[in-house]
């Protein structure tokens, strides 16, 4: 309940009826909100609110989350998932499994590419941002929507949500950015899979998943990357930025199933990275760098950095390149054998 009482004071203190009304009602009432409801999905002022909400919302119990999103009336993309992740661990035959499958095709990842792999994930291109997604996929960032789909980061500067509902009709518009519009190496989305960290396996043969026994663990460095305008009056401030994080995700073999989720805790350690040409930096986590026991992995922040200009400052342009980004590390989980692997990713 602690954890609760914590992330409610983002809210400024905002009833539950306050935060069902407009933006401009609650600003009125409670002065400028970092963060609150607005027409199903959550609002916040910028980048750095969603972050403290994601974190404060990581530290909480499923019970104390499921209270929390009923007292702001929000219905979560993760409360949603949490029911079909439910219904997934009930399943105990590859037949069953096949049924699941079919069943929830359009709601759910699969690995299409292997039989053998009868995990579930997310169905967005990112999974950093499920804490704060809507059903839809949506939140706002200042005066700026933001949805993640299966495919793409799609972002609507403007935060018009016509254009959002229609995005073919807006294609030429300039406040509307999918895809091409944020540029990345490697990829042309505003989020990438940077590298599954084959040539660090401990075990042979090397392969994208570690695997010892009937357990197997998988590594990815990602990048997400965005901009949006902030509500600013009576100048416009244009954002960008990007986060770092490794993805793990741990399986384990049944063989009436095939590999499937487990619920474990993952350990990251010994953290180190450098941006471009700056020197290595430790980063130090509040947790010791070991997580609390989760079903569908974990998203583990390396470094969060952001940007800020005025609209139409000289040199200034909404295409964001990623960094030369290096870092090393230490990892594993409750199943693997207990060890700590270092992985090293080089640009």
């Amino acid at each position: 309940m602690a954890a609760i009482a914590m992330v409610l004071t983002v809210f400024n203190g905002c009833t539950k009826e306050e935060l069902k009304t407009s933006p401009d009602d609650v600003i009125a009432k409670t002065g400028k909100a970092d963060v609150y409801l607005e027409n199903g999905y959550l609002a916040f002022k910028n980048m750095n609110a969603v972050d403290s909400v994601i974190n404060l919302l990581s530290k909480m119990s499923r019970n104390e989350k499921d209270l929390w999103e009923q007292k702001i009336g929000l219905k979560s993309a993760r409360f949603e998932f949490d029911k079909l992740f439910d219904e997934y661990e009930k399943i105990t035959t590859k037949e069953e499994f096949l049924k699941f499958k079919a069943k929830y095709a359009t709601q759910l990842k699969f690995n299409e590419m292997d039989d053998t792999d009868c995990s579930i994930d997310y169905p967005y291109i990112s999974t950093f941002f499920i804490p704060v997604l809507n059903r839809k996929g949506i939140f706002k960032v200042g005066l700026s929507l933001f949805q993640y789909t299966k495919e793409n980061q799609i972002i609507i500067l403007d935060g018009e949500m016509k254009k959002l509902e229609n995005l073919t009709a807006y294609m030429n518009d300039k406040n509307v950015i999918q895809k091409t519009s944020l540029k990345v190496a490697r990829s042309k989305n505003g989020f990438v899979m940077m590298d599954e960290f084959v040539g660090n396996c401990p075990f042979n043969p090397k392969q994208a998943y570690w695997t010892t026994g009937d357990r197997r663990l998988l590594n990815q460095l990602t990048i997400d990357m965005w901009v949006y305008w902030e509500d600013t009056d009576p100048l416009l401030v244009v954002n960008k930025g990007y986060k770092f994080c490794l993805k793990q995700n741990a399986q384990k073999k049944s063989w009436l199933v095939g590999w499937r989720n487990y619920g474990t805790i993952y350990e990251f350690k010994n953290v180190n990275y450098k941006i471009d040409n700056n020197a290595y930096r430790t980063v130090i986590y509040a947790n010791g760098g070991v997580s609390p026991e989760v079903s569908a992995g974990v998203n583990w922040i390396i470094v969060s950095y952001e940007e800020s200009k005025f609209v139409g400052s000289p040199g200034w342009s909404y295409e964001y390149l990623k960094p030369i980004f290096n870092f090393d590390a230490n990892v594993s989980c409750r199943g693997l054998d207990g060890i700590l692997y270092p992985i090293v990713h080089l640009e």
